[in-house]
This record gives structure tokens, C-alpha cells and sequence, in this order.
């Protein structure tokens, strides 16, 4: 391994240490929210149009249970935006 990307990975590593505790806020009405928050709002409103799409659809009943799918496709949502908007 080259000197310089052995030093490459020394300052990928500690700026990974030390940006794990800075979470990203957002200015809504001159009110600071954790970008989380966001995106579980924005996850569920994406998995209710998702479900009612696949109700529309008829693919509801070939699923599962809703009880499992709905939270399952929420989360699955919420992470999904969290990785577009906030990841390194």
C-alpha cells in the first residue's frame, strides 16, 4: 500500500469519527429540525401513496398482511430518503 493512500484512509477514518456526531438541522420558519425528523414526515407520505397505489393497483391483497407491509414499506421509505438527501 502506497504512502499516499495510507494517508487517504487515515483522513477518511478520522473524518468519520469525527463528523458521526454532527447531525444535519434544517431551518423551517426560523426553527432548527433534526433532518430526521424530516424524512420519517416525507417517508410517510411517500408509503401512503406507495399503499395507495398498490391498492389502486390490486396488489395490496398479494403482499402479506397491511399490518406488516405498511410500517415495512414506511421504514423502507424513510431510509430511502435519508440516503438520497443526507449521505456522504
Amino acid at each position: 500500500m502506497s504512502i499516499a493512500r495510507l494517508r487517504n484512509t487515515l483522513i477518511l477514518a478520522l473524518a468519520a469519527v469525527f463528523l458521526a456526531a454532527c447531525d444535519p438541522m434544517l431551518s423551517i420558519e426560523g426553527s432548527f429540525w433534526p433532518a430526521w425528523i424530516i424524512c420519517i414526515l416525507a417517508g410517510l407520505a411517500t408509503s401512503m401513496v406507495l399503499m395507495w397505489q398498490l391498492v389502486r393497483y390490486r396488489l395490496a391483497p398479494h403482499l402479506g398482511p397491511p399490518l406488516l407491509i405498511a410500517p415495512s414499506l414506511w421504514a423502507l421509505c424513510t431510509f430511502v430518503i435519508w440516503l438520497l438527501f443526507y449521505s456522504i
